[in-house]
């Protein structure tokens, strides 16, 4: 077994002529992600060698060392997940993902294929529509093709809505959350402050009401940075770390409440959602399967869970950057915004403004 590098360092042409099995004779390494991508050490990596073989470009992703992120990405088991994604599932995936050369589960390590020259969106410049509606119809064909899948049910290493990182937020929130209060309260409406405090400790009752909901198989952070866009019109995604067995809305609100500015959401989250809804009907996902009203009703209870999440353990987070830093402000002030747009505490039956 070869040995898996921990950082930069490690990344050499000799080991990756052992790793490729193919003669390397120089590389030149670039750092890419910082302020974009949270839980890993991301390198570019181009590679020289008289084998005509050998990949001229590709990505090293190894995990973190960043405290905050290492933390979080143990709790969610994010490694374990990105290495089931690829060891499991990439023959059957029907949305574009780039191939995995080397798939390492201890230490964790991945080589994957540079997309380039398809680019990603920019999560903090928000998505133009073109990019919105490619984006969505690509989610919907994915969700469908999974939809109550009978091997999602055999995939340990992939949790469902009842996962304890999910059953188990509010003793993170309490830990978090004043920090998030202290950086944010002043720019966020009062009432959607209040309403995450109190459906904290709603989550499990949640959760649990939506047992029995078709499932399918969710990105988990289906956002721009980790989409990219071919100019020939086809979508590829990266960064399967966080992908789940869940309700097709949970990805369809993370898209559309903080991936599109305040003013592109108001204008177009209603056609978004009609654009999503039409892609389940396309590609066989009938009303009697998963019903319109149920795919609105979760996007809107979907709101308050990210809300919350954001409030839990965004701040644990080294931001790395000023761009990474702009991230999560437009993930807080974005996602809150269509919490107090819709009045989402008040349609769930907390407290009214």
């Amino acid at each position: 077994m070869i040995d898996t590098p921990r950082g930069r360092d490690g990344i050499t042409a000799e080991w990756l002529s052992e790793a490729l099995a193919v003669r390397v004779d120089s590389i030149v390494i670039e750092r890419i992600g910082d302020g974009s991508g949270f839980m890993g050490q991301v390198y570019r990596v181009r590679l020289s060698s008289r084998d005509a073989s050998c990949p001229t470009s590709l990505i090293v992703k190894l995990p973190t060392t960043e405290p905050g992120a290492l933390f979080v990405g143990q709790m969610q088991n994010v490694w374990e997940r990105e290495h089931g994604f690829y060891r499991d599932l990439v023959p059957h995936m029907t949305i574009r993902v780039p191939r995995a050369y080397v798939n390492i589960a201890d230490p964790p390590c991945l080589v994957l294929e540079d997309l380039a020259p398809a680019i990603p969106g920019d999560h903090v410049a928000g998505a133009t529509l073109e990019q919105a509606q490619r984006a969505i119809d690509a989610l919907a064909r994915h969700h469908a093709a999974w939809f109550e899948h009978p091997l999602l049910a055999s995939l340990t290493w992939m949790p469902g809505i009842d996962d304890p990182a999910i059953l188990d937020l509010a003793p993170m929130f309490a830990i978090g959350w004043p920090q998030f209060l202290e950086r944010f309260s002043d720019q966020l409406p009062s009432r959607c402050l209040r309403w995450c405090e109190q459906f904290v400790d709603c989550i499990p009752t949640w959760i649990a009401g939506h047992a029995d909901d078709p499932i399918t198989m969710t990105h988990g952070d289906f956002r721009l940075d980790n989409i990219f866009f071919a100019d020939d019109g086809t979508v590829a995604v990266i960064d399967w770390q966080l992908t789940i067995r869940a309700p097709g809305q949970a990805d369809l609100v993370y898209f559309c409440a903080n991936n599109l500015t305040i003013e592109m959401r108001r204008a177009y989250e209603d056609q978004l959602i009609e654009r999503y809804l039409s892609g389940l009907r396309a590609n066989g996902i009938g009303e009697d399967a998963v019903s319109d009203e149920t795919i609105r009703r979760g996007y809107l209870e979907g709101l308050l869970f990210y809300a919350v999440t954001f409030g839990a353990s965004l701040l644990t987070i080294d931001p790395a950057n000023e761009r990474g830093a702009a991230l999560f402000d437009a993930l807080v002030l974005r996602t809150f915004t269509a919490v107090d747009d819709h009045a989402v505490g008040s349609v769930m039956g907390f407290d009214p403004a």
